[in-house]
């Protein structure tokens, strides 16, 4: 369901017109991080439905080399209504900080240097800060 904000700008949560599986990486990456994007400007990971599609759009990241982070962070978003307040804010900052990731995939086929690590200790992933 889009929120009041994204009725009022146009935009709307539609499905791909192609299978997602035909996608290529970059493509898949370009599209999660636009996704990323609206639902945190918009404010819509309150929105069950919203999560619900941004957790589907992220399911063929998991292919990518990006770790269990891709799975962890469709578990948070497949939660049900009410999200905990500490699970929407660890949702917000994962996110935040797959995006730079995706964009070096993306663009070089890679994730790029310094990047989150599926091996990294729990206290280096809070103090971790995305390269620019």
């Amino acid at each position: 369901m889009p929120s009041p904000a994204s009725l009022a700008n146009g935009a709307t949560h539609s499905a791909p017109a192609m299978p997602m599986s035909s996608w290529s990486p970059d493509g898949l990456c370009e599209r999660a991080v636009r996704a990323i994007w609206r639902s945190l400007d918009e404010h819509d990971l309150v929105d069950e439905h919203v999560r619900d599609e941004l957790a589907t759009i992220l399911e063929p990241l998991t292919e990518l080399p990006l770790g269990n982070r891709p799975q962890r962070l469709i578990g948070v978003l497949k939660q049900r209504n009410p999200l905990d307040p500490s699970h929407l804010y660890w949702l917000t900052r994962r996110l935040l900080t797959l995006v730079p990731e995706l964009q070096a995939i993306a663009q070089h086929g890679q994730a790029q240097a310094g990047a989150l690590r599926s091996d990294m200790p729990i206290d280096e992933i809070d103090a971790y800060q995305p390269l620019d």
